[in-house]
């Protein structure tokens, strides 16, 4: 049996055998689940949902689009101007 303790801030340390076995890295991320009274940990793997070409573009678009946008203050200024917006 190994055992594991809950530590500050709701931490918990996985056993180095655990983590070799499965071959875990630094920072990886994990489903957790409860079924019954157990906790389960599910490593999973997020991809990203775009492209860093696809990120490249969407930045130039918005700083193409920012050069177009009309700069109102915060305040009154602001309030006006999206009462005027249809």
């Amino acid at each position: 049996m190994t055992i594991a303790r809950l530590k500050e801030k709701n931490q918990v340390t996985l056993p180095k055998k655990i983590v070799e076995r499965l071959h875990l890295k630094k920072d990886e991320l994990f489903e957790v689940k409860i079924e019954k009274n157990y906790i389960i940990l599910i490593p999973v793997e997020l991809k990203p949902k775009y492209t860093p070409q696809e990120l490249e573009k969407i930045s130039r678009l918005v700083e193409k689009e920012r050069e177009k946008a009309k700069k109102v203050k915060a305040g009154s200024e602001f309030a006006r101007y999206i009462d005027n917006i249809k």
